[in-house]
């Protein structure tokens, strides 16, 4: 992989790991389509740490207020917590438990086209639904947890499907969007964490570390910038509005490849 096609495909993962349009779908086509194959799921896994770093600067207020007040016992931040940590226990179990076979659905650009259409029916079906409640629940936090976990197939938006439960569930927009920003933090730390055992095992060299680390830092810049957008677009807009794309990118992808 060339510095400028990880440059590219950082740019990708960025601006659509929380635009509800699958950011691995595009990844795994982008290197389809480009001709990478890296034959594990690494830079995958690096370009998403890059977007865990902008949310932990987009959101650092919140996250500040959140760790400060668990601190101090407050009973608030310590239940969010509980939920965030309720809400990454399947996304955990489906990723460990499935690893291997994931790594083979990342090479297969016609199983991604075929998710990143039904990530378009899931956002298609929100939009009949509104809400104004901001206070998370038990059972919000259960769907919205189930939904991340299928989002580990590629090509299932996990921001979509985290953000269309929370609105199925009544949650206002731009609070279904912050959760699923918060909750992306343990799951992408964990999965990181794993690649990491790998990556120390069998140091990169630097031809292969050089890619990653560009990819990472694309992802970086243009993660924060998918944020603050996302947040102007559901406070205005509605979720729905992107399953036009999926189907689009999808249905192309699907006749491209050959389905």
């Amino acid at each position: 992989m060339t510095p400028l096609q990880a440059a590219l495909l950082g740019l990708i993962q960025g601006l659509t790991e929380f635009l509800p349009v699958s950011s691995s779908g595009h990844l795994a086509l982008g290197q389809a389509i480009l001709g990478i194959e890296t034959g594990d799921i690494t830079f995958e896994v690096i370009v998403h740490f890059g977007t865990l770093l902008a949310v932990l600067t987009a959101l650092r207020e919140r996250i500040r207020n959140l760790v400060g007040g668990c601190f101090q016992g407050d009973r608030k931040a310590w239940r969010m917590v509980l939920l965030l940590v309720l809400g990454t226990v399947p996304a955990a179990v489906a990723g460990l438990a499935f690893k291997d076979s994931l790594a083979s659905a990342f090479a297969d650009p016609r199983a991604v086209s075929g998710w990143l259409m039904v990530t378009g029916m899931i956002l298609w079906s929100t939009r009949s639904r509104t809400g104004e409640r901001t206070q998370m629940r038990f059972w919000d936090t259960i769907w919205i947890g189930v939904a991340q976990a299928l989002a580990v197939l590629p090509g299932i938006s996990r921001s979509g499907s985290t953000i269309a439960a929370g609105l199925w569930r009544g949650l206002d927009g731009r609070e279904a969007a912050t959760f699923s920003f918060l909750l992306s933090i343990p799951i992408i730390l964990g999965a990181t964490v794993l690649e990491v055992g790998d990556l120390v095992a069998h140091p990169p060299t630097r031809e292969t570390l050089v890619p990653l680390v560009i990819g990472a830092c694309t992802a970086y810049v243009s993660g924060g910038v998918a944020i603050r957008w996302l947040l102007r677009i559901l406070q205005g807009g509605r979720l729905d509005r992107f399953a036009y794309y999926c189907w689009v990118v999808g249905a192309v992808g699907l006749l491209f490849f050959g389905a």
